[in-house]
Parts: structure tokens; sequence; C-alpha cells
């Protein structure tokens, strides 16, 4: 018997389970756009729903996500210890990448590409909860440090796009600039699922393993130049497996 004909009750399950997800976050994605919903509203929401994504995907069987700490202390502990919010580094392997991070961190935002914005599921989240890339650089680091002040965590991801193949110096200048320690981690799946150009019903035959690893802290210091900013790229990629 084929692969193909194996995994369709598979790629079943993952259709059902995606659109009984969205059913269930439909009602806040209507919400989001308003101004009324405040952003720490907004933020709390998006954590909310990324934490019963990862519940619904366990109960269903069709994945299950194991979180492996650096050192005695999980990584919650970690990166909710620190009094001032940290730079979240990640390598980039699937479209859900985000919602595994998030569900598993305290109050947290990510820079998003602007291209997001155009997306009809994504566009109220960027807008309300993520930083849009597409502001210029002074803004967004002004925005950036403003949630770093206030114990906010800021997510980077330093390939830039699922599978990037050369890390891009942003989350080393956010960091620099903005005088915050980087907190690594490294996601991975078996089998790999919604990587680019993959398409969302190839979920393989067997339940998917995600495996969320807290890679710890890297401490940042020193001037924001290009020096700097690639010895510190370096120390990303090395931290989160991406040369």
């Amino acid at each position: 018997m084929s692969r193909s004909w194996i995994s369709l009750p598979r790629a079943a399950l993952s259709g059902a389970f995606f659109v009984l997800y969205g059913l269930l976050a439909l009602p806040f994605a209507i919400l989001l756009p308003f101004p009324f919903v405040p952003k720490s509203w907004g933020r709390w929401g998006v954590r909310f729903f990324y934490r019963l994504f990862v519940l619904l995907a366990r109960l269903t069987g069709l994945y299950t996500v194991r979180r492996v700490a650096a050192t005695k202390h999980s990584d919650d502990q970690t990166v909710a210890d620190s009094s001032r919010g940290r730079i979240i580094v990640m390598n980039h392997v699937s479209l859900i990448d985000i919602c595994v991070l998030l569900a598993h961190l305290p109050d947290a935002v990510c820079i998003a590409k602007a291209a997001a914005k155009r997306n009809p599921f994504l566009s109220a989240v960027v807008s309300k909860v993520f930083i849009a890339n597409d502001k210029g650089g002074e803004v967004t680091l002004a925005e950036a440090k403003d949630y770093l002040d206030r114990g906010i965590h800021v997510v980077v991801f330093p390939q830039g796009t699922r599978g990037g193949e050369n890390l891009q110096r942003g989350a080393a200048r956010l960091a620099l600039a903005a005088g915050a320690d980087i907190q690594a981690f490294r996601i991975a799946y078996d089998p790999v699922v919604l990587s680019k150009g993959q398409p969302w019903w190839d979920v393989g035959d067997k339940i998917i393993g995600i495996t969320l690893e807290d890679r710890g802290l890297i401490p940042v210091e020193g001037p924001n130049d290009y020096h700097h900013a690639v010895a510190l790229t370096r120390q990303i990629g090395a931290a989160i497996g991406v040369a």
C-alpha cells in the first residue's frame, strides 16, 4: 500500500484540526482589530489560542510537543525571571513555529514580515500584537525597546524565512542597539510539516513529534557595529543550530 493512501486519514485529521481551531479562534479574530481591544488583551488572547492550538493537537493525536530545558530550570522560568524583556531567537522550520514558541513563553511579541499584513488570517494579529518590519529601522527599534523595557520579550527568526540558509544580522543588531540579552531556542519536527513549499496535507503517517529546546542565554554587550553584529550572529547560529 502506498504511503499516500496510508497518510490519507492523517491528512483528513489535519484538515479537521485546522478547521476546528479556526472556528474556535474566529470570534477573537473578529474582535482583535477593534481599537477598544487593548494590545495587552490582544497579546493575552494570542497566547491563549496558541496554547489551545498545542492542547488540541495533543488531544487529537496530530502532534506531540516536548519541551527540553537547557538547565535544571524550565525555559519559562529562565525567560520569566528576567526583569527586562529579552530578544528570543529560534530556527525557522515550519509555519507553526511561532504558535508552538509563543504557547510556551510569557508575554511576548514577534517581529513579522510586512507581507503578513496582506494575509487576511494574519493581518489583525500583525497589526495589533506583532511588530511589522515595514516601519523603518528607527521606528522598529523604538517599538521593540518599549516592549523590552516593559518586560515583554521580542521574538526574531534570524533565518528570515522558513528554511533560510543565511542568517540575517537583524536580531544581533536589535539586541546590541537595545542592550537586551538574547534567549535562544531550537525547534525540531519528526517528520517535518508545513515547511516552505510543503502542502498542508503532507503530515506523514505517524504522530508528529515536536521538540522545543531552550538553548540558553547569550549575554549581549558592546557597541552596535558591524564586527559585534557579525560575531553575535555567529553565536546565535551556533545556539539555534543554523550555520
